[in-house]
Parts: structure tokens; sequence; C-alpha cells
């Protein structure tokens, strides 16, 4: 069951969805809250290739000025949340991009929309962002991105999360 506004600002007010810093209670939408794009980015150098059975990536890390990010198309970058949350062992997320930045084509999660609620603290969600568009798009710091929307379990989650645990910035992927 996806939760509604009034049962997210309820599961917030009883402190068992936390989102820090401060949270603008106007982000919160009809299923889901609104994330920010954070300010730093992890843009990889062309010409490498990643094999999946593992493998060694270079990301470079890029702090996003007052002029913004230029995304150029069939570019990919990857992002953060501005915001870091918890979320009850009941409750998983998943991300969505906004139809706005749909339309003219950048896309914030290729394929890994889940979000765990499984993390004894709270961390920020990577994105990966890419553009899929003719456009160049600017990124900003700030910025509305993406749609977390919360998934009721039929039970708990047992196991604590391990892979990436709350990051507190975007993570680069590990093999």
């Amino acid at each position: 069951m996806i939760l509604n506004d009034a049962d997210i600002a309820r599961l917030m007010d009883d402190g068992k969805i936390v989102v820090l810093p401060e949270f603008d209670r106007a982000d919160i939408r009809p299923t889901g809250i609104r994330l920010h794009l954070a300010d730093d980015l992890l843009v990889p150098p062309a010409g490498q290739t990643a094999d999946l059975a593992g493998c060694q990536l270079k990301f470079d890390p890029v702090r996003i000025g007052a002029d913004g990010y230029r995304l150029k198309p069939g570019q990919f970058v990857l992002g953060a949340t501005s915001e870091s949350f918890q979320m009850p062992r009941e409750v998983v997320g998943s991300i969505e991009g906004r139809s706005t930045c749909a339309r003219v084509g950048l896309i914030v999660h290729c394929t890994s929309s889940t979000i765990d609620g499984n993390y004894d603290a709270p961390g920020k969600v990577t994105l990966e962002m890419a553009n899929l568009g003719p456009f160049e798009i600017i990124l900003r710091a700030g910025a509305p991105i993406a749609l977390l929307t919360f998934i009721k379990l039929t039970s708990p989650v047992a196991a604590a999360g391990t892979k990436y645990g709350a990051q507190q910035s975007a993570a680069a992927p590990k093999f």
C-alpha cells in the first residue's frame, strides 16, 4: 500500500519517518515527498569499461556552482538528494523522477528505485541521472528533482542494511 500525504505527515510527526535537514511540509505531495538535488556530483570520465563481474571505476567529484552543472545529451552523472531520511523497517521508499524533468529528457534513476527502510541512521538517496533528451540540462543545487513515495510492507524488514549504508553523498557503484 502506498502511503498518502496524511499518513506520511503522521509518521513524520511520530518520528517514524525522519527527514533532515529541517523539512518544509509544503514538500509533502499527495503520495510522497519532493526531494531536492544536493550540491555535489560524481562525474565518470569517458573511456572506462564497467565489468559487472568486478571493476574499479573512476568518478570525478564536482561541486555544482552558482551557474549550475550542464548535463549534455547522452551524459550520465551520479548525484544525491539534499535530504537525508530514515524510515521504519515496515516501510520502503520508491524514488521517482518529476514529470517536468522527464519532459526534457532527464531521468533520475536508471532502475534502482527501491530505498530500503532498514538503515539505523538517516541517509541520502544516490541519483543515477542521465540526459536522454536533445537539450543541455542545467542541474542546480536545491532544485526539486524527485519524488519519494512510501510503501507499507506486510511485515518489517529483518536484516539491517550493509552494502551502501546510510551515505551522506552520492555513492559510486560497488561490485
